[in-house]
């Protein structure tokens, strides 16, 4: 008995001993990896948070070899979603929005995930997540719910109206095989021929033409027959009792009593161009336009109206809308060499990222887009350059970065940070300038007569949408400044001004940022002065005269985004006036 329980108890201290060594393994894995684990992990470089137009969100996850975002969790005021695995250098990390749309972005390291919720004023839903993991950038696209309802209703309101059910009892219906061959037949005997043929009474309406019909047919059915023939003639019927009306649709209409006027409100077109397009593709006669009431009024039938309605459905959509946000900076001589190594290195990730055919909206964000390094690009924890500086738009792209470098060493300066909304295919113009005042010129009193001179950057813009999300963007771009005046005969003090401009027309993607530079400027500027009486003295007054002459130089670069916003339609407003 004893050596029994004996043999019994060495195996229980043997498997307490391995639990006893084995218990610190499995708390550690049950409270997560550790941070010299977690640094081995993706890293998260930023996220940025932007309202496009009144109801779509894009979100901008950038970092080193990310996987793709999952959305785990969605109400109607907040949305999460997970990147997995990945690396959050500062544990947490939140910031507050004024947008519509976004109260505020939380971000959080769960052992080895982040999650990233969003406070949202209203509910969205994703559009779409552009980007191919592992990647250095995604971006996340949310719209409202309502406006995503929308879009997915649009379809129906362009397929044409189902057609009306089939009237067993019109004879033009029979599939019974005809076999006929006319040669220079009217139409209206034809259609008298083929009254005989069912047995039933024709009229022929005025509107019939009087052509001259030449077919060969052998055992086609009578319906076809009959279709062939209505729609090369633009005919078309109608049975009351047994006589059947043969005409064209708007004068059936109007002999069967179904003829009425009705009212399409134009919303977006010009109402001279939508009417001439519903009149030639719904073919429709009796159409009126009204410019001043933006109303198109057309008589017809019912199914004509059905037509009516499709086509300027159409015609009248209210298009894509281009957001523009640009920068212009001027940068000095000294910080030139700085602006085009910072355009090279956007334009080497731009290209890389546009012949891939993946996300094409913009660059990586590190100095060597072709070998990511996540234990040299990492942000280190507790640095003040973490993920809120990048939030807030200090380092939310390399542009930005390399632009507030050479800005705060006092190498260049913002001349202007605009942002700007237009029509697919309309110009938008930018005008950030000064009015100065000058005298040009005097009346034989001495009366001075005042007039302006506008200095500033001015901006035009064309966005034309293609397939595929691709802008084409018609840019002009025109600086100036005034770097002296000058003298008329009459003591008129005239500005001179100095002015770059330059006219291009590019393609990008959605999203895509291009760069335009090469604007420069190269100004000698010569100052004479003197110490009145002592510098009149004889050989000792140019010791009381001084010169100086400077040179300044400066280039002028324009960085710019185009975004492309859509505008769902609604049906068409309609009412019958008799």
């Amino acid at each position: 008995m004893r050596r029994s329980l004996r043999v019994a108890v060495v195996p229980c201290i043997l498997v307490f001993l391995l639990f006893a060594c084995l218990v610190p393994g499995i708390s550690d894995a049950a409270e997560g990896p550790t941070e010299e684990q977690l640094k081995l992990l993706p890293p998260i470089g930023g996220l940025t948070v932007q309202q496009l137009g009144s109801h779509e969100v894009l979100l901008l996850l950038t970092g080193g070899g990310l996987p793709r975002p999952e959305i785990t969790e969605r109400t109607s005021d907040r949305i999460t979603f997970v990147a997995r695995p990945a690396y959050l250098a500062s544990g947490q990390w939140g910031r507050q929005y004024d947008y519509p749309l976004v109260q505020g972005v939380q971000a959080e390291q769960v052992k080895d995930s982040v999650v990233f919720t969003i406070r949202t004023n209203s509910p969205l839903e994703l559009k779409n997540i552009e980007g191919v993991a592992p990647a250095n950038r995604f971006a996340l696209r949310f719209e409202s719910t309502g406006h995503a309802a929308r879009e997915r209703e649009q379809p129906a309101l362009y397929e044409p109206k189902p057609a009306p059910p089939t009237n067993y009892n019109d004879p033009f219906t029979r599939t019974t095989p005809v076999t006929f061959d006319l040669r220079d037949v009217e139409l209206r005997d034809v259609f008298r021929m083929l009254g005989d043929y069912v047995g039933m009474n024709i009229v022929a309406d005025p509107s019939v033409p009087n052509t001259l019909v030449t077919m060969s047919l052998k055992d086609v059915p009578l319906n076809e027959a009959l279709g062939y023939i209505m729609r090369m003639y633009d005919m078309g019927y109608a049975i009351i009792g047994r006589t059947i009306i043969v005409g064209s649709p708007d004068n059936i209409a109007k002999t069967t009593g179904k003829q009425s006027t009705r009212a399409f409100k134009v919303a977006y077109a010009d109402v001279k161009a939508a009417g001439g397009l519903v009149q030639s593709l719904a073919g429709v006669s009796n159409i009126v336009m009204d410019e001043r009431l933006r109303t198109i009024y057309v008589t017809s039938s019912p199914e004509r109206f059905h037509e009516v309605e499709r086509v300027l459905q159409q015609v009248d959509h209210p298009g894509r809308q281009v957001m523009l946000q640009a920068r212009i900076i001027e940068v000095t001589d000294s910080g030139r060499d700085e602006l085009e190594t910072l355009i090279d290195a956007v334009y080497s990730q731009w290209w890389l990222n546009y012949s891939s055919g993946g996300l094409g909206l913009g660059y990586l964000y590190t100095d060597d887009p072709d070998n990511y390094k996540p234990g040299e690009n990492r942000p280190a924890p507790g640095v003040d350059d973490g993920l809120e500086n990048i939030a807030k738009g200090d380092l939310t792209k390399m542009l930005d970065f390399g632009l507030n470098a050479i800005i705060s060493t006092n190498k260049g300066k913002v001349l202007a940070d605009p942002s700007i909304i237009t029509l697919d295919g309309k110009k938008a113009t930018i005008k950030l300038v000064e009015n100065y005042p000058y005298i040009s010129e005097r009346d034989q009193a001495g009366n001075p007569t005042w007039s302006e001179k506008e200095v500033g950057p001015i901006l035009e813009f064309t966005p034309t949408v293609g397939r595929d999300m691709v802008v084409t963007v018609e840019l002009k771009i025109q600086t100036g400044e005034i770097i002296g005046t000058y003298k008329g005969q009459a003591g008129e003090e005239f500005p001179q001004t100095s002015n770059r401009e330059v006219t291009t027309m590019i393609r990008v993607r959605d999203g895509e940022p291009f760069v335009v530079g090469g604007l420069h400027k190269d100004v000698k500027r010569s100052e004479r002065g003197r110490i009145p009486v002592l510098s009149d003295i004889p050989l000792l007054g140019e010791l009381f005269k001084y010169r100086r002459d400077t040179r300044d130089k400066s280039e002028v670069a324009m960085i710019v985004i185009p975004y492309i916003l859509t505008t769902p339609d609604g049906p068409v407003e309609q009412f019958t006036l008799k």
